[in-house]
């Protein structure tokens, strides 16, 4: 299912373009008076929809900005043949003449392209809406004030806007308006990208998972067979519930080692619970043994059994509960500020990694290490503890990272017991973790 999101007239467009097609079943909407309601509007088609089609940028940044969607997102962009619509109705309602514009929302290379194919110079008051960090503005009154204020003070002759808000608000003030609105291809455009992508997505939720468990050494061995025969059981039984509450089969793979087949869906929905706090199948309970939990998705049993293995190893390092995805993801139990994956292909990390002189994956380590450290206060000892490392392999590191630039020498740890003194590094976090291109 696709959701829909946007102005009345916008959906109503969306609509006709999706019956065209055959697939009126297939879209469902919500309309807004103003887009910063997009957001709570998404959140309800959330659960239903596998993609979210926002009818603007605007609404969709709101809504992306706000996060917490669990569906894809998308947003039908305002191409150049939209822009040559209401250029053209301009020039029949202005006798072939265009006047001096200021134009929002729309790409400014797309204005300046259409207006160059129509042999026009192109506007120059274009305002910038986004840019990688986001939204420019905090809010459309924003942006009716810069085009009520170039229309003031004479820079334009009549505004261009893709928002149905900002056009009613100009209009009413007095001022020179035109709505660019989008063609029917354009939807057609977007939907189909919308379909294409709800279809891989539900093919991808019906991937194979698996559930490993693996229960550990028994307790339970000096015990009578009764008694140990009992518990088994009682093992066995809450395995098999937690089973049928993930919709999956249990199975035995040996004496201590259990799986359940899901799907790969069921495994994200646990996710999605877990990241929002609430309880989540990811987390096993009513067995009263120790036991370690793995999770591995794949497009066969065998590959999702090899991935489940390497979350139960991951889990075994850390303590924690770990999904192993077949692109080389994995989702924690713990939330890190650098996420894992069993493979890296992010270019900065891959060049931090040169300059370290040591593997991608163990450079996603690394970080996650610091992050459990106070950055101005590192050292050997301290890391090797975080890392899971020797200590002199510790100091390989901090020498590394000081000579890419990264660490610098600051003092020296006296220990008040055995040992000697350990050098005290400050790390640049923030430079560390631009140089690989996550957040800082």
């Amino acid at each position: 299912m696709i959701g829909i999101i946007g102005p009345e007239d916008s959906i109503r467009l969306v609509q006709e373009v999706a019956a065209g097609e055959g697939r009126a079943d297939s879209v469902t909407a919500r309309a807004y008076t103003r887009p910063e309601q997009a957001p709570d509007l998404a959140r309800e088609l959330d659960e239903v929809c596998q993609v979210l089609l926002f009818t603007g940028r605007i609404p969709y940044a709101f809504a992306s900005a706000a996060g917490d969607l669990r569906a894809e997102i998308d947003y039908v962009p305002h191409a150049g043949i939209d822009l040559y619509r209401t250029l053209s109705r301009m020039l029949l309602a202005t006798g072939g003449k265009l006047p001096r514009v200021s134009v929002d929302t729309i790409e400014a290379e797309i204005v300046r392209e259409t207006y160059h194919d129509i042999e026009v110079a192109p506007p120059t008051e274009i305002l910038p809406i986004a840019d990688s960090s986001g939204l420019l503005f905090s809010g459309l009154d924003e942006i009716t004030a810069y085009h009520r204020e170039r229309y003031a003070s004479g820079a334009v002759e009549a505004c261009l806007t893709c928002l149905g808000a900002v056009h009613r608000d100009l209009a009413d003030s007095g001022v020179p308006v035109w709505r660019v609105e989008h063609t029917r291809a354009s939807v057609r455009d977007a939907l189909r990208r919308a379909w294409l992508a709800a279809e891989v997505r539900q093919s991808r939720a019906t991937q194979i998972a698996v559930m490993m468990v693996d229960l550990g050494a028994s307790t339970h061995r000096a015990q009578d067979p009764y008694q140990a025969e009992r518990h088994r059981l009682r093992v066995r039984e809450a395995l098999l519930e937690h089973a049928e509450r993930m919709r999956g089969r249990l199975a035995t793979v040996d004496d201590r080692t259990m799986v359940i087949t899901t799907t790969r869906g069921t495994v994200e929905s646990a996710i999605a619970r877990h990241r929002d706090g609430h309880a989540s199948l990811l987390t096993l309970r009513g067995v009263d043994v120790g036991h370690a939990v793995g999770f591995g998705a794949g497009t066969t049993i065998a590959a999702a059994e090899d991935n489940a293995r390497k979350a139960l190893a991951l889990g075994r390092h850390s303590g924690d509960t770990h999904v192993v995805f077949p692109d080389g993801e994995v989702y924690s139990s713990r939330e890190t500020a650098v996420r894992p994956r069993l493979r890296e292909t992010a270019p900065g990390v891959l060049r931090v990694s040169e300059q370290l002189r040591i593997g991608p994956l163990s450079t996603r380590r690394l970080l996650e290490a610091l992050h459990q450290m106070d950055p101005d206060q590192v050292t050997a000892r301290g890391l090797a503890d975080a890392y899971g490392v020797e200590a002199r392999s510790a100091r390989r590191l901090l020498k590394a990272l000081r000579a890419a630039g990264f660490a610098e020498e600051v003092g020296v740890h006296v220990s008040t017991g055995a040992g000697r003194p350990q050098a005290v590094y400050r790390v640049a976090m923030r430079r560390l973790l631009g140089a690989i291109g996550a957040e800082p």
